[in-house]
Formats: structure tokens, sequence, C-alpha cells
């Protein structure tokens, strides 16, 4: 039971507590859970908990980039625990990210395969970098997207853009090289 500062018995909170999961089962971490004035984020299993203050009815909303938002309502009584399992769905839209490589130097387009990564929460999502050095990703729902660029013999870059629905931005890096230095000794 909790107490109070001077000592005298208080109600006992209430917990809501649950898990998050794709259709498969696999739990996800890092969504977000809102509940009132309380904030937290799900484990590695999917799973959470809250600590109500009070009895009442509360609306849990469950967001994490790159899946559909959901919000459940759940009535809970002083002491009680409840346990909410809430299963999100990938999120999709019609937002494009795509552009071009470019050789940071001479300004020209690299013309070596690589990979383009969108890092988003759970899984990121890769794009082939092909011989004219060009790169996409389609389908997006609006968000802000990290992307990071990987080619051989050069740096790696990063970029961060914010795309709004149906939205189709492109975004060209220019890649430094990287130089191989031979130490003077030989």
């Amino acid at each position: 039971m909790n107490r109070e500062k001077s000592g005298s018995l208080t109600e006992t909170a209430s917990q809501i507590s649950g898990r998050i999961y794709l259709s498969d089962g696999t739990g996800l971490k890092g969504a977000h859970i809102a509940c009132g004035s309380l904030e937290t984020r799900t484990l590695a299993d999917g799973s959470f908990m809250l600590n109500v203050a009070n009895a009442g009815t509360y609306t849990v909303t469950v967001s994490l980039q790159g899946y559909t938002s959901a919000k459940k309502t759940v009535s809970i009584q002083q002491g009680e625990a409840k346990s909410l399992d809430i299963q999100l769905s990938k999120a999709t839209g019609t937002a494009k990210i795509k552009g071009y490589i470019y050789d940071a130097e001479s300004k020209k387009i690299v013309d070596l395969e690589g990979t383009a990564i969108l890092v988003i929460p759970v899984a990121n999502r890769y794009s082939h970098i092909d011989e004219r050095g060009y790169y996409e990703f389609s389908n997006l729902p609006s968000g802000s997207y990290k992307v990071r660029i990987s080619v051989p013999g050069y740096a790696d870059s990063d970029a961060v853009l914010a795309l709004g629905d149906a939205e189709a931005k492109t975004y060209d890096f220019f890649c430094k090289p990287l130089r191989v230095e031979e130490p003077p000794w030989g």
C-alpha cells in the first residue's frame, strides 16, 4: 500500500499494463504510451506499465513511427490491475524520399553501388543504391525520417528529412571519399 508523508494510509493506486505487438506476436520496443498526463515507452518485449492514482475511465494512446497509432479506453477501479494489449499495424502512405549520391570533391555521381538506410524503430528499411547513384524510399507515411547512406570508399552520410502526406522529397547526398594514408615508415 502507498503511504502519505504523514504516515497514514492512502488509497491503493491502480495499474494499467499490457503489451504492444504486431499481428505475428512480435513485441514493439520503444512505442510511446500516453494516458492523461502519464507517459512511458514499451520495453524490448513490447510490455508497458502505468500506475494511475485514481479510479476512472482512461484513454490509452499508442504511437510508434512507421506504425498506425491506436487508442483504447479502459475503466479501472481503485486498486485494480487491468491488462490492455494493443496490436499495431505497419503504416503506409504516399510520401517518397529519393535522390542521388555525389562525390563531395568532384561533384560527380558516385557510380559505385551501396545502401541507403531509412532508420526507423523496430525494423529499418533498405534501398539499393544503383550504378547511377540513385536511391528511393516510397509508400511512406508523413513524419520525420533519418536517412543514412553507405557506399564503399566513402564516409557514411546522414540526413533527417520531414515529409508531409503525399510529398515527394528529393535529397541528394555529397559523400566524402575515404583516404587511406600510408604510415611515414612505409
